[in-house]
């Protein structure tokens, strides 16, 4: 029997039992967070964990509590504006509880740097794009948004983002995002390639249908991280195209952000 997502087919009418702002209140009853310490209004969530240690080693950053996964830092450069979130994994399902939380905590801009796994033949080691839209085949955007809803970023968001890039920004486009990076599947390769589609990756249209939902500005950058095509998996993590390509993108959005 086919099974849809979600599962009742109402969902999107009825009222939600666990509110975000809830569970700050009872991280602050445990004192795992302290709202007259907290004064961000914006987030950067980073995924690739080597970058996040980086940045904590060469930036101006004050660690933070926060009950959600993670860590979580104040960027000095910001006057504590802008905090920087990363090491809580990767994935549709947790940047989506990192993002309602920051939310909750009122954050009201968000922006996301990751990698992807480049589809077409002509991306390169390293490349930024900036993402304008997203394929769900993930399972949390649908409990969001109905299946029908074209996921976004906002517009005015990844234009400031796009400036603040410059010439280091490669290419604009969709993206694929999945839950299972081990059934990427050379029949799917082929028609998301063919359809134009840039990069897989496995947070951008959860993150989009939470911050449409909420009423919260989102953008998305990732840089091309490895490879996918029909001989198999080629990964590039290492690179030093990539690596530098994700200082490049964090520093984007703290300009963004800051100048906001």
């Amino acid at each position: 029997m086919a099974v849809n997502v979600p599962v009742f087919p109402l969902k999107h009418s009825s009222t939600d039992i666990i509110s975000p702002q809830a569970v700050l209140e009872d991280w602050a009853l445990q004192n795992r967070f302290d709202p007259a310490n907290w004064h961000a209004k914006a987030a950067i969530l980073v995924y690739d964990r080597p970058l996040h240690r980086r940045l904590l080693e060469l930036h101006d950053l004050q660690v933070l509590d926060f009950g959600a996964p993670g860590s979580y830092h104040s960027i000095g450069a910001t006057q504590g504006r802008v905090v920087l979130a990363g090491d809580f994994g990767i994935g549709a399902p947790v940047a989506a509880v990192v993002a309602e939380t920051l939310i909750a905590s009122g954050v009201n801009q968000i922006v996301s740097v990751g990698t992807a796994g480049g589809l077409q033949t002509d991306l390169s080691p390293g490349q930024i794009i900036s993402i304008h839209g997203a394929i769900r085949d993930d399972g949390t955007s649908y409990h969001y948004l109905p299946s029908d809803v074209a996921v976004r970023p906002d517009a005015q968001l990844t234009a400031r983002l796009e400036a603040s890039f410059g010439d280091a920004l490669g290419r604009r486009g969709s993206v694929w995002t999945t839950d299972a990076p081990f059934r990427e599947t050379v029949a799917e390769l082929r028609f998301h390639r063919d359809a134009g589609v840039l990069a897989v990756e496995m947070e951008a249209a959860a993150l989009m249908a939470v911050c449409e939902l909420r009423g919260v500005a989102f953008a998305s950058s990732v840089c091309i991280s490895d490879v996918l095509s029909e001989q198999g998996w080629k990964a590039l993590f290492s690179e030093a195209s990539v690596r530098e390509a994700l200082h490049t993108m964090y520093s984007a959005a703290v300009t963004t952000l800051t100048e906001a």
